[in-house]
C-alpha cells in the first residue's frame, strides 16, 4: 500500500490564478483513456499508468468564475429553446477547464524511470473544480518512491509529494 511520505502540510502545490490546488489522491495502477494510442507518445509495448487527482479549494476567484459561467449557461440554455442547438452553438466551458491546463507535474522515481502524461480528465459537471491527471507507464515493482513536483505555466511551483511505493 503507497503512502505519501512527504507533502506540503496542507496539501496545496500550486497556486494558479489566485486559486490554490491540492493533491488530492494517487491510483497507482490504472488503464490508459482509450485516446492514448493516437498519441506520439503511446507505445504498445508498455500500455500501464498510474493517474493521480487535483482539486482546487474553493474562495471568491473560483465563485466568481462559477457565477459567470452560470449565467452564460442560462444564456446558452435559452438560445438553445428558442433557436435550436444547431444555433446556439456548444454549451459554455467550465471554467476549471482552462485553469487545469496551466498545471502539470514532473515525475520521477529512484529508479530513473522516465515517465510520460498521457491524458487525463479535467472538471465535469460532478466534480468542476477537479482534475485527474494519467502518466505512463506505471511505477515499476521494485521503485520505492515515487515524486511528483508540481508546475504551473512551465516553472516549478516548488511543492512536491513523494510517495513511498514499498509494501
Amino acid at each position: 500500500m503507497a503512502r505519501i511520505e512527504s507533502a506540503p502540510l496542507d496539501l496545496v502545490v500550486a497556486v494558479c490564478q489566485g486559486i490554490d490546488v491540492c493533491f488530492a489522491g494517487l491510483k497507482l495502477s490504472t488503464v490508459p483513456p482509450p485516446w492514448q494510442e493516437y498519441s506520439e507518445d503511446y507505445d504498445a509495448v508498455d500500455s500501464s499508468g498510474f493517474e493521480f487527482k487535483l482539486r482546487s479549494l474553493a474562495n471568491d476567484v473560483t465563485r466568481e468564475l462559477d457565477a459567470g459561467f452560470n449565467k452564460n449557461l442560462e444564456i446558452w440554455n435559452a438560445q438553445v429553446k428558442e433557436f435550436g442547438a444547431s444555433v446556439a452553438g456548444r454549451a459554455p466551458s467550465l471554467p476549471s477547464d482552462i485553469f487545469f491546463e496551466h498545471i502539470c507535474a514532473e515525475v520521477e522515481d529512484d529508479l530513473g524511470t522516465e515517465y510520460v502524461w498521457i491524458g487525463g480528465e479535467m472538471a465535469s459537471v460532478d466534480a468542476p473544480w477537479e482534475a485527474t491527471w494519467i502518466y505512463s507507464p506505471a511505477p515499476p515493482e521494485d521503485a520505492e518512491h515515487l515524486v511528483l513536483k508540481f508546475v504551473v505555466d512551465g516553472l516549478e511551483t516548488g511543492h512536491s509529494c513523494t510517495i513511498d511505493l514499498r509494501s
